[in-house]
């Protein structure tokens, strides 16, 4: 008897989610380049949850089993011992309708009565049932870089980044759109590529082309375009319309526009301040995100994720840099940057343990506690101030008594590191120390 396909299914996803987050510039190549003779697109809508398993046929489960065993070599992803040998056959005989579907999409794509409103922004009417043939064709991608705080789940293979989804909603849009009680609404796409020309607009006929090589993602609208998913699986027949709006934005300034909507579900205000960069600390945070040695530990959201491996919050950081070093430009914002990420440099790289390969450990420490990080930019600030080395560093954290009952009242204060008194605290107490 073969092994339970619901325990495959679910090998299968932690699997897609692990190659997903391996191939991080996924979402830069075209979606029909493939990925062991599977389209990319498909590839990263099973990893992020917008096509479940449950879609796909015996064979086609058969087919990716094979494909990625084939890559991977996972003997708990065998289909040997989940399929039977004429199920493999079948499978082998025709992989290559499960990449070619007839009725797919693909770029370029031509959209007709289209409307330009810049170079960057283009807007028109267009058939729900068109775009979620888009989706179904794997053309509309979620970039985590663009999009609201991302999830994390824990798989066999370590902890991966999931859509941040409001199932409730999904549903609710689903159920009002079938009821046709739905009101029009817009949903926002944008086309970006490095490498080619993403779009090309035809003024005379009103026609914009999507060009082949060019990545669509969603900027605005993934509740309501999966909704519309789920919807038209129910009513095939379903006719609605919506807007819809074509940016053509390079990643910086889909952060800032995603920054400025308001949705029906709000994003937490810490990832939109962090997308729209209010202050000049948030450009410096920005950098120590993605320059320093706390790449991948700094969270968007209030909470720091221990899954992940995050150490303290934008949040925190920028309210300190903002108070401490207190930029007023652009000019300043990077000056202070520069100088940050060559402290954290000194400061992880003698800490490595404790920041890095096994944080849960010290964590009773309160060397790498969330709110630390506060104090850590006002002892870059004594540093530059008094113009000591960087390699003094490990000598000055190695002397701070974190057993101070001063110290411990901040850290242990039941309002938490995101009340504006602890900070400040936090901030005084390196200052006069």
């Amino acid at each position: 008897m073969k092994k339970d396909r619901v325990m495959l299914q679910e090998r299968i996803y932690e699997e897609m989610q692990r190659i997903a987050q391996s191939r991080k510039s996924m979402h830069r190549i075209n979606e029909n380049t493939l990925f062991f003779n599977i389209p990319v697109g498909t590839l990263q809508s099973i990893a992020t949850g917008m096509m479940e398993l449950e879609e796909l046929s015996n064979i086609q489960l058969c087919q990716l089993c094979l494909s990625i065993y084939k890559e991977t070599e996972n003997m708990e992803l065998s289909p040997f011992e989940y399929f039977t040998e004429t199920e493999l056959q079948i499978a082998h005989k025709s992989k290559n309708e499960f990449v070619f579907n007839k009725n797919n999409l693909f770029l370029p794509l031509k959209i007709q009565n289209v409307i330009m409103v810049d170079l960057e922004h283009y807007i028109t009417k267009i058939k729900l049932s068109y775009l979620v043939k888009m989706y179904h064709s794997q053309l509309i991608l979620y970039d985590f870089e663009t999009q609201r705080s991302a999830k994390f789940k824990r798989g066999s293979e370590g902890v991966v980044p999931v859509p941040d989804v409001n199932r409730r909603s999904v549903e609710e849009i689903s159920r009002k759109m079938i009821d046709e009680t739905y009101l029009s609404d817009m949903i926002t796409l944008n086309v970006y590529s490095d490498e080619v020309e993403p779009v090309q607009y035809h003024a005379k006929n009103m026609e914009l082309t999507i060009n082949e090589g060019a990545v669509i993602s969603i900027l605005d609208g993934f509740h309501r375009l999966t909704g519309g998913v789920r919807a038209m699986e129910i009513n095939p027949e379903l006719d609605l319309e919506l807007i819809l709006s074509i940016r053509s934005y390079d990643t910086e300034k889909a952060k800032k526009y995603f920054g400025q909507i308001n949705t029906i579900n709000v994003v937490k205000p810490e990832r939109l301040r962090e997308l729209k960069q209010e202050k000049y600390s948030d450009i410096v945070v920005r950098d120590l995100q993605q320059k320093s040695d706390l790449k991948g530990k700094i969270a968007s959201a209030a909470k720091v994720s221990k899954l992940a491996g995050q150490l303290t919050t934008f949040d925190i950081l920028s309210y300190a840099i903002d108070n401490v070093f207190r930029p007023t430009t652009t000019l300043e914002a990077r000056e202070c940057s520069n100088y940050l990420i060559h402290f954290f440099t000194y400061l992880v790289g003698n800490f490595t343990e404790e920041f890095i390969t096994n944080p849960d450990k010290y964590k009773y420490t309160y060397l790498n506690h969330p709110l630390m990080f506060a104090g850590y930019i006002q002892i870059a600030k004594n540093f530059l101030d008094e113009n000591k080395r960087l390699n003094e560093i490990k000598k000055y954290v190695d002397a701070i008594n974190f057993k101070d009952e001063r110290l411990v009242a901040i850290f242990e204060s039941p309002k938490g590191p995101n009340h504006k008194k602890n900070r400040d605290m936090m901030i005084d107490y390196f200052q006069k120390g």
